[in-house]
């Protein structure tokens, strides 16, 4: 009869962590987080567009522009979010790092949220501003 050799379980008592775990849970925590970061993104988009749209007195000139732009700027959003842990497994291989903790993560995350929302509105209002015409 073969003899089984013993597996190694991730997360029991000391034993190791294999490289790939530490790297496949920091894509994991993030990828987890994209469907709010979406949502908030998306759903300022979509009330930026709706609210700009039916302004008093002006008309839009290329509303497909618009809507094109708009796609193509949650497109390049999600390319940027996805620097939240492809900067972590970065420094993982090349300074050996185990990125940063659950809190570190959440600050990064909270922070680069608000920072895209900001972007977001300022992305549309000055959007807007350009294809209105007087």
């Amino acid at each position: 009869m073969k003899k089984e050799e013993p597996h190694n379980v991730i997360g029991a008592p000391n034993t190791p962590a294999p490289e790939q775990s530490i790297v496949k849970e920091m894509i994991v925590w993030w990828e987890k987080k994209r469907l709010i970061y979406n949502i908030f993104i998306i759903g300022l988009s979509v009330f930026l567009m709706y609210d700009f749209w039916d302004y008093p007195m002006r008309s839009i000139k290329g509303s497909g522009q618009i809507i094109m732009n708009a796609i193509l700027f949650v497109f390049t959003a999600n390319v940027f979010y996805t620097l939240g842990w492809g900067l972590g497994v970065v420094s993982h291989y090349l300074f050996k790092s185990k990125g940063l903790n659950n809190t570190g993560r959440w600050i990064l995350f909270i922070l680069g949220t608000l920072f895209s929302l900001v972007w977001t509105n300022l992305n549309f209002v000055f959007e807007f501003d350009v294809l209105f015409a007087y």
